[in-house]
């Protein structure tokens, strides 16, 4: 899908904003503060319905209590292009399409947004939430069994937790055990193989972008890989009845991101050790830029919907080598992309066919190429 004009209303620093952008490539520099970042939010407001950064009344320009994101949105098949309309009021927000109106999850599935943002080293850093998150995002956007299994999983959980809070019986707990034990048996399952999906792809990849090491992702399901779920969450009932919580499960499942030196082994590769603390920040950008661009093309190739990507302050933590290396895999990989940077870098200058904006105290202009 492609995003032909952004429109924003009473947004962050924005009055009224107008975007015509480019189907492949759409550059917006400006000074620090200027709005490029509130740019990008207002286009992942039109794709996923929030900010990655604050809540919805956030948004809103001061002194306004309401604010309205719109998009052109063009299907590649030919078909007439649509409105996309979200209006945030009274908090709530509302989402239109077209003649009629959408809910948030046919929205995500309708345009598949993804974003590389200075903070994507929290990507490796943080806890396993974040990892959880960029893993079912792909998964859902090529699973189609995906949102049915994992709303039935977390019912079951939280259904389960509400039991053990009241002291259930075993034999009371028996049809949640069971109930849980198989959608999460089945979560994992599509988790687990798009997991793999994702290193296979990101290889070819990470060869370009962090040559001389091999990069790993491992998925854990969240409790002990020896046993099925159902036998795990039966032995463990007097644990949990302790906690109140179920203490494994697939709301533990986690995604390690691993590297080991090639060459340092008869086999040609090292043992493999956990990033976390291991490599810099250029090096954190690159590699989780490659993680998320491997599961674009997948939700390209399977999803029939190419992802737009939006890229926050393109030249942070990067190098001259790192940003070319970067800018090449960008201009690779198919769908439209919004990236934004301080100045035009200089990997960008005369290579690009792109439209080039500059931002300003909320004003928006285009800027010549080069």
């Amino acid at each position: 899908m492609l995003i032909s004009q952004l429109q924003a209303r009473d947004f962050r620093l924005f009055g009224n904003l107008l975007l015509d952008a480019h189907p492949r490539f759409n550059l917006i520099t400006g000074d620090n503060g200027a709005g490029k970042t509130s740019l990008l939010e207002a286009l992942h407001v039109l794709g996923r319905g929030n900010s990655w950064r604050v809540l919805p009344a956030q948004l809103a320009r001061d002194g306004t209590q309401a604010w309205q994101v719109a998009g052109q949105i063009v299907d590649p098949s030919g078909a007439p292009p649509d409105l996309l309309k979200l209006t945030w009021r009274d908090r709530e927000i509302a989402i239109e399409y077209g003649e009629g109106e959408l809910a948030l999850s046919e929205l995500v599935r309708r345009l598949p947004l993804q974003i590389l943002d200075p903070g994507m080293h929290r990507m490796l850093e943080e806890g396993p939430g974040i990892r959880r998150r960029f893993l079912d995002w792909g998964v859902f956007h090529v699973e189609h069994r995906f949102m049915p299994t994992w709303k039935r999983a977390r019912r079951a959980l939280r259904q389960r937790n509400a039991m053990l809070r009241e002291g259930g019986t075993p034999a009371q707990l028996a049809p949640w055990n069971r109930e849980l034990a198989e959608s999460a048996e089945q979560l994992s399952a599509q988790r687990r193989a798009h997991a793999l999906e994702v290193e296979a792809r990101s290889q070819a990849l990470l060869a370009e972008l962090l040559p001389g090491e091999r990069w790993q992702l491992r998925y854990s399901q969240g409790w002990d890989a020896d046993r099925s779920y159902l036998e795990v969450l039966e032995a463990s009932l007097e644990r949990d009845r302790r906690h109140g919580l179920t203490m494994s499960g697939p709301q533990r499942a986690e995604l390690g991101f691993y590297t080991a030196h090639l060459g340092t082994h008869a086999d040609g590769e090292g043992a493999a050790k956990a990033v976390k603390g291991r490599i810099s920040r250029g090096q954190q950008k690159l590699l989780v830029a490659a993680f998320i661009l491997a599961q674009c093309w997948i939700v390209a190739e399977r999803g029939g919907r190419v992802p737009v990507l939006l890229l926050d302050d393109f030249t942070a933590e990067l190098s001259s080598a790192f940003q070319s290396r970067l800018l090449q895999a960008l201009l690779a990989y198919p769908g439209q992309k919004f990236v934004t940077a301080l100045e035009l870098p200089e990997a960008m200058k005369n290579t690009l066919d792109a439209h080039m904006f500059h931002v300003e105290h909320g004003m928006l202009r285009p800027r010549a190429n080069g």
